[in-house]
């Protein structure tokens, strides 16, 4: 199984919100739930053929993986971008299973950063802690 630190990067991630936990655990939150309609969107934009809305589409794909210090994930966003700019449908097609497979990985990543139930001290967003007894 591959680390959460190849993924995403949780030091960077914490150090550009200035350590504030709770803020990045929001952050995260949105763009696990931003992922779905965006991976959407693109498949759609692909089969419209429709070259504008893929290269925004993967543009905001890789801001999406930026605010999370996923570098995997956002290179594989600006692949697509670039396909998408030279018009090579095969690669765009390539480039979106690429795309499809690291944000699958940084889903799975971010959740981490989740706080769980009875959870009193989320200070560190590497690991889940245990609920306090008593």
């Amino acid at each position: 199984m591959e680390q959460n630190s190849e993924v995403f990067d949780s030091s960077s991630a914490l150090a550009s919100v200035g350590g504030d936990v709770e803020f990045l655990q929001e952050i995260a939150g949105l763009v696990r739930a931003a992922w779905p309609a965006l991976l959407s969107d693109i498949r759609e934009d692909l089969a419209a053929g429709d070259f504008s809305d893929l290269e925004a589409n993967a543009r905001l794909a890789r801001a999406a993986a930026g605010y999370v210090a996923a570098g995997r994930a956002g290179t594989a966003a600006t692949q697509l971008q670039t396909t998408v700019v030279r018009r090579d449908w095969a690669g765009a097609k390539r480039a979106i299973e690429d795309l499809e497979g690291e944000v699958a990985k940084l889903q799975s990543a971010l959740s981490i950063l989740r706080t769980p139930r009875g959870c009193r001290d989320a200070r560190r967003p590497t690991l889940a802690c245990r609920p306090q007894q008593g």
